[in-house]
């Protein structure tokens, strides 16, 4: 004979649930305490159950009270009550199955932060944060002239001496004056053409990646992820590897 306490398990039913109605079934109409000693559960296993197997209309009562006598409705409900349930689960994952980027959007580990500063006192967070945190390697992609039009390197002179203290290393793509980085034999520098001008400064270090604009309204947007920095990291990688 089938295993019908673990079918029922299947379906979504507890095994107390399970136990007490099929004990009832057989039974025919019982009071609780015969159910309880049918079914091998507790009284108050058998209570809970009947309260559930009741409101969803498995179960039917001739009275309420200490002498309450309970009967388990018919399998074709049974039948009816588990359409039901898959009619609902259906139409639930049809739901998650249309809203599965919304709730990717809330899944745990990692969540980035983003902070966004404005005007001058951008380059001043940047340069707060990197001497915060003292990173062992800098990668940037920058116009260093768009950046000296901005600051000059007089006003930056404290945030390079603490720097050189640190001893981060450091890789650079970008327009860069010939004053500064000027060996085209430097491995650790990439040279653009400085006729293809942009005024975006990016750096990469930690886990964070710190995006500024250089022209028009000033603003910087840090973005502090461990798998967005390394992403960055492996882009410079790739150009630095065919030098």
């Amino acid at each position: 004979m089938r295993d019908w306490k673990n079918l029922l398990k299947k379906m979504g039913f507890t095994e107390g649930e399970a136990a007490v109605y099929l004990a009832a079934l057989e039974m025919g109409s019982a009071s609780v305490q015969d159910i309880a000693k049918k079914a091998g559960v507790s009284r108050v296993t058998t209570y809970a159950a009947l309260e559930r197997l009741l409101d969803q209309g498995l179960m039917a009562t001739s009275n309420r009270g200490k002498r309450a006598r309970f009967h388990a409705e018919p399998p074709k409900r049974l039948v009816e009550v588990i359409g039901r349930r898959v009619a609902l689960m259906d139409a639930g994952l049809k739901d998650v199955r249309d809203s599965l980027d919304e709730l990717s959007l809330v899944q745990g580990g990692e969540k980035p932060v983003v902070k966004v500063f404005e005007g001058p006192e951008a380059l001043q967070v940047l340069q707060d944060d990197i001497l915060a945190k003292k990173p062992k390697n800098i990668d940037s992609f920058s116009n260093i002239n768009a950046v000296r039009a901005l600051y000059t390197p007089e006003s930056r002179k404290d945030f390079f001496d603490k720097m050189k203290k640190i001893k981060t290393k450091s890789r650079t793509v970008g327009i860069l004056p010939n004053d500064i980085l000027s060996s085209s034999d430097d491995p650790t520098v990439v040279r653009l053409d400085s006729g293809k001008e942009f005024w975006g400064d990016i750096n990469v270090y930690e886990n964070t990646i710190a995006i500024s604009a250089l022209r028009g309204k000033q603003f910087s947007v840090f973005i502090e992820s461990k798998d967005l920095a390394d992403t960055m990291r492996i882009f410079f990688d790739a150009i630095f590897s065919k030098k």
